[in-house]
This record gives C-alpha cells, sequence and structure tokens, in this order.
C-alpha cells in the first residue's frame, strides 16, 4: 500500500467537523495531516497532528447509481460494531474499531488505524527471501483467528448455494467481457460449477466469513495479535469460503513471484493443518474441509485473474490454473 500525501484537511471541509467532534473532541482545534491510501477506491488516513493519534476513513460516492455497491460499503461499520460486540475487540483477535459515520458526505466509516505487517509481507518474504518460518507461524496465527471467527458466529443453517453459484457466474463473466475467456470457456467453467455444487458434501453449515480474506486484510501487529480490516464482503457462507480463498491467495502469491506451481503446497498444508487441528476431531475435519477446498480455490484463482494490474499472460495462466484445480478436485 503506497500512501499519497495530500497536505491537510481544510476547516471548511465538512469532514472536518465530523472528527473534530466525534473522533477529537478533546482537542481544541485539530490539524489533520491527511493521505490516500488506496487508487481505486476512496480511502484516506488521517494523523491529527497533537496527538499523532491515526483513523483511516472510508467513502462512498454519494452520486454512484450501483446500489449493491453502496450498500456492501455501508455494511462495513455494522459488520464491526457486530464482530466487536462477539469478542473481536481485544488481544489477540480483533477487528479495526469503528469511530463514526456520516452518511451526509458519503463517510461509510471512520475507524482506527493499526500498524503492523500485513499477510502479503510474509508471503514476500518466503517467496524471495529465507522467510518460511515466520510465514508458517502467521499463517497459524491466521487459521487461529479464522477458526474463532467461523464457529463464534456460526449461524446454524446450510449454506445458500444459489448465492455462490450467482457469484461464480458474476466472475466468469467478467473475464469474458475482459477478453481473457470466451463463450466456450464461460461453458465450461460453469459446467464445472454446477457439479460442484451438485455434490451432497457442499452442502455445509452456514458460518459469518470475513469474505474477501486476502493477504492484505490481515494485520500482525504484536507477537501474537491478528488485526482483521475491510469487512465489508462479511456473510453467512461455507467456512471453506475464507479457508479456500486463504490457499488459493497463497498459491497465487509463490506463483507470481516465483513461476513455482509447488512452491506454495507447504505453506497451504501448514495453513489447513492449524485451521482443522482446533476442531474437536482435527482429522476428520480436515479431510470434510479439503474436499471442498478445491471449488473454492479455482473460485479465488478466477476472482484473481480479474485484476488488470497483473501481466497478461499471468492471468491467463491463473484461469487456467483455476480449471484444472476445480477439474481436479472432483476426483477427490
Amino acid at each position: 500500500m503506497t500512501a499519497r500525501y495530500l497536505g491537510t484537511l481544510d476547516l471548511a471541509d465538512p469532514l472536518y467537523e465530523v472528527l473534530a467532534h466525534r473522533v477529537y473532541p478533546e482537542i481544541t482545534r485539530p490539524v489533520f495531516h491527511v493521505e490516500r491510501l488506496s487508487t481505486h477506491g476512496l480511502v484516506y488516513r488521517y494523523r491529527e497532528a497533537q496527538t499523532r493519534r491515526t483513523i483511516v476513513g472510508k467513502f462512498y460516492d454519494t452520486h454512484d447509481r450501483d446500489e449493491g455497491k453502496i450498500r456492501r460499503i455501508k455494511n462495513e461499520y455494522r459488520n464491526l460494531v457486530r464482530l466487536r460486540y462477539l469478542g473481536f475487540n481485544t488481544h489477540p483477535h480483533y477487528v479495526v474499531n469503528p469511530l463514526c459515520r456520516e452518511e451526509r458526505i458519503g463517510l461509510a466509516v471512520a475507524e482506527e488505524f493499526v500498524g503492523g505487517h500485513d499477510l502479503d509481507h510474509y508471503l514476500r518474504q518466503a517467496a524471495h527471501f529465507d522467510g518460511g518460518s515466520a510465514l508458517r507461524e502467521s499463517l497459524g496465527r491466521l487459521a487461529a483467528f479464522l477458526y474463532r471467527l467461523h464457529s463464534k458466529s456460526a449461524a446454524r443453517a446450510v449454506v445458500r448455494l444459489d448465492e455462490v453459484a450467482a457469484y461464480f457466474a458474476r466472475i466468469v463473466d467478467k473475464l469474458q467481457r475482459q477478453g481473457l475467456i470466451t463463450s466456450e470457456h464461460v461453458n465450461e467453467h460453469l459446467r464445472l460449477r454446477d457439479r460442484w455444487l451438485g455434490r451432497p458434501g457442499m452442502l455445509a453449515e452456514a458460518a459469518t466469513v470475513h469474505g474477501d480474506a486476502t493477504p492484505t486484510n490481515f494485520l500482525f501487529p504484536s507477537r501474537d495479535d491478528v488485526v482483521a480490516i475491510d469487512l465489508e464482503r462479511m456473510k453467512d457462507a461455507d467456512r471453506a469460503f475464507d479457508v479456500g480463498m486463504v490457499c488459493g491467495e497463497i498459491k497465487h502469491a509463490f506463483l507470481w513471484r516465483t513461476g513455482s506451481l509447488d512452491a506454495s503446497e507447504p505453506f497451504i498444508r501448514v495453513f489447513l493443518e492449524r485451521y482443522a487441528r482446533h476442531f474437536p476431531s482435527p482429522d476428520g475435519a480436515f479431510r470434510e474441509i479439503t474436499h471442498r477446498i478445491p471449488f473454492y480455490m479455482g473460485l479465488t484463482e478466477l476472482r484473481i485473474a480479474r485484476n488488470p494490474w497483473l501481466d497478461w499472460a499471468y492471468r491467463r495462466r491463473l484461469v487456467w490454473e483455476a480449471h484444472e484445480c476445480l477439474t481436479w478436485g472432483l476426483h477427490l
């Protein structure tokens, strides 16, 4: 994440009043240094000069006609409040603290800023340097966080596979519109999707999942803590949705950086074993979850392939890898 400094927040900006009165009421005349954190989203960091306390503000375009997108962004405040109420508000597993929101100016949430390395840092160290032990340790901590999230918030209902099917179709449609796959490839991927979702073993118990379990969305500010950010896509789904996404992201991280198909395998297995060990029957849980994982890994690889900042040839390779994963997994 590369921050771009924009100067100080103007006193006439309506955001100034919101931050000054709701977040920093103890400061008579706060001064906010502003940085933009996202090139494709309205995400900014504000550091108050006197206290040096820092927060992050996430906004949505009030003129955007995509109601689904607006609703998702707005949901983050509520999602953070819910998880903190469930106990994710203290060491060692927590989510960032939502401080306020103000729809009048498109402020979806102002939240505390948490420093520390993210999971991508450890993936990069393991791919390029001798950082395998640090990555294994961080994956173990992430596995414990996700197990607690999924188990503490279990919905006690069967996952809705029609929603998974629709999400898969949207991703494949986007890939076709981008020119990465043909209509014939679309039909092949949808055929694989239907074979997967028709398997009895895919009817798992739903739980609350992060929904966007990418490496940059988990921070490790200390030796023990794991902090989750970007909860706007949180939903009730199969716990394998998160677990498979992490596995798919690990595979991508090594394939992208090293070109190796096998370099990620030991770390994927470590993550799955560390996740399964928290169940009363670890071996049974490992078998059950890994039965569904290839579908969600393939879905994740297709999802990553949409990103235009990746090399075109690599994006096509990811699509091929997703197809291989979906095909191979049906034989487990």
